[in-house]
């Protein structure tokens, strides 16, 4: 009898990203990275973010979608002017498993009816691949199909899955839960809440010890990515787009998600924060579009003022349209807006709420704000846009112009600053760093990951977060590439260490 060898040979699939062409899936210890300019003496704390990074060649080969990786946490952990640099896989089921078999057994995004045989019993199929956040003197990776993973904050091992001190009822959890730096809370949903293509959403509120006091479940008007969302001090806030899920697609081996082309509209499910009832809930149509990130919202003379940036259609051209066809516009049509939209939540439902402001055109995504005014009325954001002016790079698989500038907008000057690293270069998401742990809001810096082609290689780059224009104050030099991550978070120092004091007392 011949015994065939799993191929260890990775096909060419799609990739948001040429950068991503390459598969690293290495784990890896850099103790005092090499710096370029003048870290500030004081910053103290860690920049933790996760990359989806297949560990085996997929299943489904060229068909296989970006989003599937498995979850791979980078931490660079700053202290008295040094850099030390760490990563690891989550130890998920599905990884575990893949492991002990030394090929990929589980399928398809999100189907479990693809999945090989021998894995059909196991807990949880997800990859945690998507986010990594601190709350409650915890280190948590995310991803929008499972519960959280704990992550040991100074060894990255995993610690297993969070179930909020036994209080988490709902199977899946969003990747982008909302910090409230007033009251410590964590406000979440999941949706899919009761299976897959379920149309039911848990939305619900962790208090800052770590368990759920606040739970309301309740229905959409159809299953649909539901990536992101928005809170505010009374408020929740849901964005249903037209990438409907679809139990008859997955049965068929399909996909999870197909993207609705024949949908004229999109909508705003807005339900109260505290004590809501599930015939609370309000939905407000929106112009047609592809709702995926936000970047804040607020309160303002009794109406809801909601930033995102907003698709002109479907963000991710991998998933097929109604017809079964995927990769169905010409991605160079497409379009990201930041739009501001501003509505009474008491008000009729009979209107199409439309934006009020259109606040940067072109293709923008992964906004950012300091995260100590989430929900709160802010003054800038920091995202990434597209220059198409700029040189387009290459790397022998693609061509396309990528996220080649860093932008900061301030709304009360209603200007704009921006930064272009040089020719063949890409950013990843910025995230905001406090100056101090009593800085005043929107003092403080930026770390963002930048892609260098030519070298192969990542550096990490510190910006002064209200003058980045000015160029990094500080680049942080890795001798190898990261691939590109999702989302990721600044945890200040004390919270590290409480974070790691827990974990020891356990």
């Amino acid at each position: 009898m011949v015994h065939i060898v799993p191929s260890t040979v990775f096909p060419k699939n799609y990739q948001m990203s040429a950068w991503n062409y390459d598969h690293t899936r290495f784990e890896a210890e850099v103790y005092e990275l090499e710096v370029l300019g003048q870290l500030p003496a004081d910053l103290h704390g860690a920049f933790y973010r996760v990359q989806p990074d297949h560990a085996f060649p997929p299943m489904f080969g060229e068909d296989e979608i970006p989003l599937n990786g498995d979850g791979n946490i980078c931490c660079f952990s700053f202290r008295n002017g040094h850099v030390d640099f760490k990563n690891r896989y989550v130890r998920t089921p599905k990884f575990v498993a893949e492991r002990a078999a030394r090929q990929a057994l589980f399928g398809r995004y999100r189907n479990k009816y693809t999945d090989d045989p021998r894995v059909r019993d196991v807990l949880t199929r997800t990859t945690a691949n998507t986010h990594v956040i601190y709350h409650a003197q915890k280190i948590m990776a995310l991803k929008e199909d499972a519960p959280p993973f704990e992550i040991d904050a100074a060894t990255l091992d995993t610690r297993g899955m969070v179930d909020y001190n036994g209080t988490f009822r709902c199977p899946t959890h969003t990747a982008h839960p909302k910090a409230d730096s007033t009251t410590g809370e964590l406000i979440a949903f999941g949706y899919e809440a009761k299976g897959d293509a379920s149309p039911d959403i848990c939305s619900f509120t962790v208090d800052k010890h770590g368990s759920i006091t606040e739970e309301v479940w309740f229905k959409a008007p159809w299953a649909c990515m539901i990536h992101d969302f928005w809170a505010t001090d009374n408020y929740v806030i849901f964005p249903i787009n037209g990438l409907k899920a679809s139990l008859e697609l997955m049965q068929k081996g399909g996909e999870h998600f197909f993207w609705d082309e024949n949908l004229d509209h999109q909508l705003l499910g807005v339900i109260p924060r505290r004590q809501a009832k599930p015939e609370d809930v309000k939905w407000f149509k929106t112009p047609k579009g592809c709702y995926s990130h936000t970047i804040n919202s607020y309160e303002e003379d009794g109406k809801l003022v909601l930033d995102a940036n907003v698709w002109t259609d479907c963000v991710f051209p991998f998933f097929p349209n109604s017809l079964g066809k995927k990769f169905h516009y010409d991605p160079r049509t497409l379009r990201s807006p930041v739009l501001r939209y501003r509505f009474d939540p008491k008000g009729s439902t009979e209107e199409t709420v439309h934006p009020e402001l259109v606040i940067a055109e072109g293709v923008n995504e992964f906004g950012r704000v300091d995260d100590r005014l989430l929900g709160k009325k802010y003054n800038r954001y920091w995202i990434l846009t597209v220059d198409p002016t700029k040189k387009v790079y290459t790397n022998d698989t693609a061509a396309q112009a990528g996220f080649n500038t860093l932008v900061c907008y301030n709304f009360e000057t209603g200007k704009s600053q921006s930064y272009y690293h040089g020719d063949d270069v890409t950013f990843q998401e910025p995230c905001f760093v406090p100056r101090s742990e009593d800085a005043e809001p929107e003092d403080g810096y930026i770390v963002i990951l930048a892609d260098l082609y030519r070298e192969n290689r990542s550096h990490l780059l510190l910006f002064d977060a209200r003058d980045i224009d000015k160029g990094p104050l500080a680049e942080i030099k890795l001798p190898f590439k990261l691939l590109d991550g999702l989302h990721g978070s600044w945890v200040d120092g004390k919270d590290v260490e409480q974070a790691t004091r827990a974990q020891s007392t356990l």
